[in-house]
């Protein structure tokens, strides 16, 4: 865990570049933290997706009855303390061509895209997190965050930039401090004064270079340089920001050592790095996958020895059923972990949880036919009024499309947006 000791003085902080700048890299290169004064009139509104794949114990998970009369299953048990925070929603499917037979790939990929993945080249769509990031991340040091709690398989990730560019995800909590606060083992202030200056000088620097460069290349090389050139003015845009806007106070964070080796541990490491960096208002975006497609992972601490992926395929045989029973309340203690602590952290009137909107949910329903019908979905948080909790609510069937919930979501955050995928409208019935 992040061991915190006392407060931040409200400063802002920048990770050096050293003597290069490379171009892929030129935006991780030079994090910064800032944050803008939050108040009850205009809250900042911040969107997150956590997911888990292989789906869920149906039988254990589903709510019983509708409504703000339902009752949580065993399997969401671990929520109860936040019930009157989150809505779950049942009926949404993510499989855009519903001819097709629903699998891991097709599962992962549209999930928060909405799009069918093609292949040679792999190309699948935009994805909702990115829809808001491209808004909200003007305002931040990082348009968004891509965490992991283990190491992804060839099938990649959840989000997507473009439709041809994925997003790595990063899975050591090491890297995810260094990206935020700098390599210097804590955050110090002193340390980056001296950074910022330093990366101001080198911008400067390098953009100088790059005029005299582009009087002797071709048109094609100058476009190339003129691209560059606005990743650089981006780059500064940001070390405006952070030099001048103040920061909330914060607990002082050390430097994780490592990946833990208990991945309960691990999850909520991440979750408290995530908490980190919104308060600090470094990113309102963010996805956090619990585990890569079709994980082999085993969880003997609650004593799962069988492999994940082998389980979730139970052929509804009762030790597999009751493992994967296991895995799942796990899963909904450690959100449930993540939502103490933003409910925890007071904004005005209300809390960060009170102002944010955070899917929880799988990309499978019943895994053991890969089912991508009837998702498990939880809603938490408010929008800042926006959406109200305490319910089931129940769409019915198995039609209405995933992207539906994700054009709602960046309506409610201040993103309005026509069209996702496969979607056919916005959802109702989030806010009574």
């Amino acid at each position: 865990m992040i061991i915190t000791r006392k407060h931040l003085s409200r400063r802002t902080f920048l990770r050096g570049t050293g003597t290069t700048l490379a171009l892929p890299l030129l935006d991780a290169m030079i994090p910064a933290l800032r944050a803008e004064r939050l108040t009850a009139a205009a809250p900042v509104r911040r969107l997150g997706f956590v997911e888990y794949s292989l789906g869920v114990d149906e039988a254990k998970w589903r709510p019983i009855g509708e409504g703000a009369e339902y009752k949580l299953n065993e399997g969401m048990l671990p929520l109860a303390p936040h019930r009157r925070k989150f809505l779950v929603l049942s009926g949404l499917t993510s499989s855009p061509d519903r001819s097709k037979t629903d699998f891991h790939d097709r599962a992962l990929a549209s999930y928060l895209t909405g799009c069918e993945p093609i292949e040679k080249p792999r190309k699948v769509g935009v994805s909702v997190d990115q829809l808001a990031a491209q808004v909200l991340g003007k305002e931040t040091q990082f348009a968004s965050l891509e965490l992991c709690g283990q190491e992804l398989g060839p099938s990649g990730g959840l989000c997507w930039k473009s439709d041809t560019q994925p997003l790595p995800f990063e899975v050591n909590p090491r890297r995810v401090f260094e990206r935020l606060f700098g390599d210097s083992g804590k955050v110090d202030p002193s340390t980056s004064a001296r950074r910022q200056s330093a990366d101001r000088s080198l911008l400067d620097a390098v953009a100088g270079r790059l005029a005299e460069l582009k009087q002797r290349v071709g048109p094609a090389d100058r476009r190339k340089l003129d691209e560059y050139v606005e990743s650089i003015r981006d780059v500064e845009r940001r070390i405006e920001i952070a030099m001048n806007k103040p920061l909330p106070d914060l607990p002082e964070a050390s430097r994780p050592a490592g990946v833990p080796d208990h991945w309960p541990d691990h999850v909520k490491l991440m979750y408290d790095l995530i908490m980190l960096a919104f308060q600090a208002d470094l990113t309102r975006v963010f996805t956090f996958m619990y585990n890569a497609e079709a994980s082999n992972m085993t969880y003997p601490y609650i004593g799962v020895t069988m492999q994940h992926h082998e389980l979730s395929h139970h052929n509804y045989q009762p030790d597999k059923l009751d493992a994967l029973f296991r895995i799942n309340a796990l899963q909904s203690e450690l959100f449930a972990y993540f939502l103490s602590k933003m409910e925890a952290v007071k904004e005005g009137n209300a809390t960060l949880l009170d102002h944010s909107l955070i899917l929880y949910g799988s990309d499978l329903s019943n895994p053991t036919v890969h089912s991508q019908r009837r998702l498990p979905i939880v809603l938490a948080g408010g929008a800042a009024g926006r959406v109200v909790g305490g319910r089931h609510v129940e769409y019915g069937g198995n039609e209405t499309p995933l992207t539906n919930l994700h054009l709602t979501l960046l309506d409610k955050i201040g993103v309005p947006t026509e069209k996702l995928g496969d979607s056919t409208g916005k959802l109702n019935r989030l806010e009574v």
